[in-house]
């Protein structure tokens, strides 16, 4: 009888655990915003100071701090990228938040999100594995003031970037950026 009065309780404990391990689980959006978006900007506005006629970075327009801030803000997004490849469970983002972009005509919704992330999260997460040695590749290149190196490295950036976008994000417009591609002769992760 006593097991019986218990259970309510114990079912009321666990739902409110259930609750606050979702509300505490991050999430591919958080990751996103905050470690990897957060992180990117930075470099592409310090090595854009730094472009030549070329658009190539010259060493010569690069201090030792910009170098620095460079590589850290890249290893940044190594951390970020290794946080999406880690992720045994791929929510894009918690009950009741928006992602940047589903109000705008054309966006995709959570829900669509998700959807794309569930039916291939092992192709996210090698996705998120080619960021992750990109970006050590340009921390090592910045650590080494290799502006030779870091060049093609930050030009790439924006196409590895886009590359998981199309698949996860907006596939929908892939033809749209595959025409133009094909059309300019251009391929961003080349």
């Amino acid at each position: 009888m006593k097991v019986v009065a218990l259970l309510p309780a114990l079912a009321l404990v666990a739902a409110c655990s259930q609750g606050a391990r979702e509300e505490d689980q991050l999430t591919v959006h958080d990751v996103m915003v905050e470690q990897i978006d957060g992180n990117a900007d930075p470099i592409w506005e310090i090595t854009n100071t730094a472009l030549d006629d070329t658009a190539a970075i010259d060493p010569a327009r690069m201090t030792d701090e910009q170098w620095a801030e460079v590589e850290k803000r890249a290893l940044g997004v190594k951390a970020g990228a290794a946080t999406l490849a880690a992720m045994q469970k791929l929510v894009v983002i918690k009950a009741g938040e928006k992602i940047s972009d589903q109000d705008v005509e054309g966006g995709s919704s959570p829900e669509k999100v998700q959807g794309h992330l569930d039916a291939a999260p092992d192709d996210f997460r090698q996705f998120a594995g080619v960021l992750e040695a990109h970006m050590g590749d340009l921390a090592t290149a910045a650590r080494n003031h290799d502006a030779a190196a870091a060049t093609p490295l930050v030009d790439q950036l924006d196409g590895v970037c886009e590359s998981c976008h199309l698949e996860f994000w907006y596939p929908e417009q892939k033809a749209v950026v595959e025409s133009i591609r094909q059309k300019n002769g251009d391929d961003p992760t080349t």
